[in-house]
């Protein structure tokens, strides 16, 4: 009897962001696939693990807290020594050189790695800088000459990235979302109900510089400000280490009193439901998993107009003006009697191009090539 083929990936884990949810929507869908089996090594139990475990896919926790780099090196080629995966696909930057020096030094079986996002750049000085600067050299180095594809979830990140990885290298797939999964576990928003005549706008973002919830705060005063007509209720979901940062701008913006800071919360798909606008104000982005769950929902969405949410978000609430004015407008667009009918209008076609299903199957096809590449060029083709 054939035996299945084997897919390994290989994922921080530490917390439920957009990577992590396009990571398990992807091991899922793929796990559904015949003759196909999917396991998974973490570097932190949490969110992602949970949910794994939960769809009945192996997955093995190294906790990286606890144990240093060479220690989670020799676990992963111990995994892989046992496991035998025909294919291992990695994700962010530690998890692509530990990944891929385990492989190597093990089976070195094709490897590839998706690149959910632009890389965000540290100002950091000194020993944190250097540090800094030699993991992304040698997370380059990887990716050029260990792995055999690089995932791109947008062609403009593709082109991004089109002078660090060879060209013949680069595929482009887009994300995925399972429309029917996000709908299912929509509920009733505790916020919603707490205060049913506010207007409620929010944020799902890591609290980190390049997501700019700055900027989503600042809007959040000039809307208050201006729009005193309304009774205005801004919610913020995620964590990250500028919370406290954050939650200082929101008191002296004067808005401390109309905003909560929600932190992590297990029940996003409720909660953006439970918005009248979402906003996605980042500097830069690949394709926002949270974009394509508000499409889902059919909850209007503000964004900055760059990566991939120029294909998800209607044209209408797209932002140029990356400012506090231009997102004020924006939301103001959204908030309009047809806004909802345009986002579920855009849904549609939205949900039509970019379904986990379809996600799934590029992949696993992308799998088969570079395997079959393999094959061809040790002789066996």
């Amino acid at each position: 009897m054939t035996r299945a083929f084997r897919v390994l990936h290989i994922a921080s884990g530490d917390l439920w962001a957009g990577a992590e949810v396009q990571a398990f929507t992807l091991m899922s869908h793929l796990a559904r696939m015949r003759d196909t089996e999917v396991a998974a090594v973490l570097m932190n139990e949490g969110t992602l693990a949970d949910k794994l475990r939960s769809a009945g896919i192996e997955s093995h926790v190294i906790q990286e807290g606890t144990v240093g780099p060479l220690r989670i090196l020799a676990g992963i080629w111990s995994i892989l020594s046992v496991w035998r995966p025909d294919v291992i696909h990695t994700h962010r930057e530690k998890e692509n050189i530990l990944g891929c020096l385990a492989n190597r030094a093990c089976r070195n079986v094709p490897s590839v790695r998706t690149l959910h996002g632009a890389q965000e750049h540290s100002g950091a000085a000194g020993w944190a800088g250097a540090r800094r600067r030699v993991v992304n050299k040698l997370d380059r180095w990887c990716g050029r000459t260990l792995q055999q594809r690089v995932i791109a979830v947008t062609r403009d990140l593709a082109v991004q990235v089109a002078g660090t990885f060879p060209a013949e290298k680069i595929a482009v797939i887009e994300n995925g979302v399972d429309a029917e999964a996000v709908r299912a576990q929509r509920g009733i928003a505790d916020f919603r109900t707490a205060s049913p005549g506010c207007t409620h706008i929010g944020i799902v973002a890591r609290l980190v510089e390049v997501k700019r919830v700055d900027l989503f705060i600042e809007t959040a005063a000039l809307l208050a400000h201006q729009q005193r007509q309304r009774r205005w209720c801004f919610h913020v979901f995620g964590e990250g280490p500028l919370q406290s940062q954050l939650e200082g701008l929101a008191k002296t913006s004067g808005v401390s009193n109309g905003i909560v800071f929600h932190g992590q919360r297990a029940d996003i798909a409720t909660c953006i439901a439970g918005l009248d606008v979402l906003v996605i104000c980042s500097d830069h982005e690949g394709l926002p998993m949270t974009a394509l769950e508000a499409a889902a929902l059919e909850v209007p969405t503000v964004a900055h107009a760059v990566g991939g949410l120029i294909d998800v978000v209607p044209e209408e609430f797209l932002v140029l003006r990356h400012d506090r004015h231009g997102y004020h407008d924006a939301v103001l667009r959204a908030l309009r009697e047809d806004g909802r009918i345009i986002a579920g209008n855009r849904s549609e076609q939205t949900l039509q191009k970019f379904s986990a299903r379809a996600n799934a199957e590029r992949v696993y096809a992308l799998y088969r090539q570079i395997v079959s590449e393999r094959t061809a060029a040790n002789g066996y083709g």
